[in-house]
């Protein structure tokens, strides 16, 4: 039997099912789940560490490094995990169940660091942020391996694209606005006890959100593990000779690089050299902002341009607006309007990886005749752990080697944090438009489809 009989018919070769609202909103609704639970560690773990629950700040920085590095080594075990997946509801959609219940209980835990000594909090800390980022692995992925599975149309692609793109900056706008005030009001005074009810609520809300795209998304394009799964080392081989899932995750990982230094820098960016403190509350929330942006015009101007001159032009358009900031520091509203127009144009062409990952299993199948979408999609959660993790990481060490001292960043330190705020994206924002140059499968997915139809009837006929 098939695994998804009993949830969806499987299509018929060159049957197409066009997808309803409900069902890509169901889509979207997953990264708002994941960013609601996972924006609040990236956004506020750090600060919970240091400040309220104590723990030693010395040890933080490779806490953070080793447990993201070590999780991300395990994404690729997800994946073929998924692709070996059997059940009656298919291959990728039981994990959105059974993966993101432990996954809220640990975002909990993690936030309720108990007083027993700094080893033991330590250690804590450790365990629960590293079992944090498997269960984030181990929901995310099978997320990600979702949307191959659901529709072959390009443009519909693009569409949920989109539309996972707004849900995570909705996520990251809810977290950031309302995590301070929940904290507050909730604790009455007990700011630890704030902290683990406000990530009792995301989490609930989190889990919620699964469960709604769980239900409402169908897998109608995904073969059956006993046809699609290959030995782990056969399925690396076949994984290595896609030239497009290549290019694909090195895109990614420059991208979260510039992205995690973006985002890490930023803060020390506004205290020390725009010397505005309420910056920091301007300048980030505009990178999720213009998530929501691109996400809207992402269908129309990649249908118009295609993916590898609309990424090439978007990339272009971010670069010559961030290196007119450099400038304009004295001048905060022809700063701010430059970095609104960067940070639009490279949101933009983020919203396209998405669908680039997708794009690689339809290519897997017409070259390899297997899809393999959970292997192929923890690229993308591998690219992103290991990206924002040395982007971050980059920012401390680079820091630390210029001789950053709190509220007294001397000329060496405001080379240094200039550098990283500007030099290494625009360096970056290049190594992705030329990455990006070797893409080559605009207007090749027809032909892909077709071909895969026809393979298929040979099969089901011979």
């Amino acid at each position: 039997m098939d695994i998804t009989s009993d949830v969806t018919p499987r299509v018929t070769p060159g049957h197409a099912v066009r997808l309803g609202w409900r069902e890509k909103l169901g889509y979207g609704a997953g990264d708002l789940a994941s960013n609601l639970s996972w924006n609040l560690v990236g956004g506020f773990l750090l600060y919970y560490y240091t400040d309220v629950a104590v723990v030693p700040v010395a040890a933080l920085g490779t806490l953070f490094l080793v447990a993201r590095l070590l999780d991300a080594i395990v994404d690729p075990a997800i994946g073929v995990l998924v692709d070996r997946t059997r059940s009656r509801w298919g291959k990728a959609r039981p994990y959105l169940i059974f993966a993101s219940i432990p996954f809220g209980v640990l975002g909990v835990l993690t936030f309720t660091v108990p007083d027993i000594g700094d080893t033991g909090k330590l250690i804590y800390a450790f365990l629960t942020y590293l079992t944090l980022g498997l269960l984030f692995s181990l929901v995310n992925v099978p997320y990600s391996s979702l949307l191959p599975m659901m529709t072959r149309d390009s443009q519909e692609r693009m569409q949920m694209g989109g539309l996972r793109a707004i849900g995570s900056s909705v996520g990251s706008i809810i977290v950031t606005a309302g995590t301070t005030p929940f904290v507050a009001l909730l604790g009455g005074g007990n700011e630890q006890h704030g902290w683990t009810i406000a990530t009792l609520i995301f989490s609930v809300l989190s889990v919620g959100f699964f469960v709604f795209t769980f239900l409402v998304c169908k897998e109608r394009y995904a073969l059956p593990p006993e046809t699609d799964s290959l030995r782990p080392r056969d399925a690396m081989r076949t994984l290595w000779g896609n030239r497009v899932w290549k290019i694909t995750f090195v895109y990614g990982v420059l991208n979260f690089v510039r992205l995690g230094m973006v985002l890490a820098v930023t803060v020390y960016f506004a205290l020390s050299v725009l010397h505005a403190p309420w910056a920091i509350s301007v300048l980030l929330p505009l990178v999720s902002g213009a998530m929501i942006v691109g996400g809207f015009v992402a269908p129309a101007y990649y249908r118009r341009f295609g993916k590898r001159r609309g990424n090439i032009q978007a990339l272009a358009v971010g670069f010559v607006f961030w290196a007119a900031m450099l400038p304009l520091e004295s001048s905060f509203p022809a700063f701010l309007t430059c970095y609104i127009l960067g940070t639009l144009a490279i949101n933009l062409s983020m919203v396209s990886m998405f669908t680039m990952v997708a794009d690689t299993v339809e290519y897997q199948q017409w070259r390899f005749g297997t899809r393999n979408e959970g292997l192929l999609s923890s690229g993308i959660s591998f690219a992103t752990k290991v990206g924002s993790a040395v982007g971050a990481a980059a920012v401390a060490y680079g820091l630390g080697l210029a001789g950053y001292t709190p509220g007294e960043a001397n000329g060496s330190a405001l080379t240094a944090i200039r550098v990283m705020f500007y030099g290494a994206p625009l360096l970056l924002i290049a190594l992705q438009a030329l990455t990006m140059a070797f893409w080559d499968l605009d207007g090749k997915h027809e032909r892909m489809a077709e071909e895969i139809d026809r393979a298929s009837r040979a099969k089901e006929e011979g």
